[in-house]
């Protein structure tokens, strides 16, 4: 008899310290989900700031930075973020910078290019010929 009062507590005890507690997390972060809309400025579990832009069923549309967008499962948000954790202003400005390279004065190279530097070594080519060994090399 006392072995079953004694499960009874127990279950008890876990239930008002480990169980209620998570359902009462879990609920608030039902509402805060559901609280969320467009323009809202959240914390991802991943530790990145982003802001919402369209809100689905089960997912957001959120913009990490001016131009990059990404779907998230709604879960993923972990709260909304404050003003004062805000450390940048981001705008959608374009930003110009003079130091990237021209690709076009670089030399592309072609495919049949591209086929000869990973061909195999023909059988005609002598196995002794000092060019081809130091080619290799």
């Amino acid at each position: 008899m006392d072995l079953i009062v004694m499960i009874v507590i127990f279950g008890a005890i876990m239930y008002f310290l480990m169980i209620r507690p998570q359902q009462k997390r879990m609920k608030q972060h039902q509402e805060l989900i559901a609280s969320l809309a467009p323009g809202s400025r959240v914390l991802l579990t991943s530790g990145m700031y982003a802001t919402i832009l369209h809100a689905g069923e089960r997912q957001f549309i959120v913009e990490l930075a001016p131009g990059v967008e990404v779907t998230i499962g709604k879960g993923h948000v972990s709260r909304v973020a404050t003003e004062d954790e805000e450390e940048f202003e981001f705008d959608d400005s374009a930003v110009v910078s003079d130091d990237v390279a021209d690709v076009a004065d670089e030399h592309i190279a072609t495919d049949e290019e591209l086929r000869a530097m990973f061909e195999e070594p023909s059988p005609d080519t002598p196995e002794g010929d000092a060019d081809a060994d130091n080619q290799n090399r």
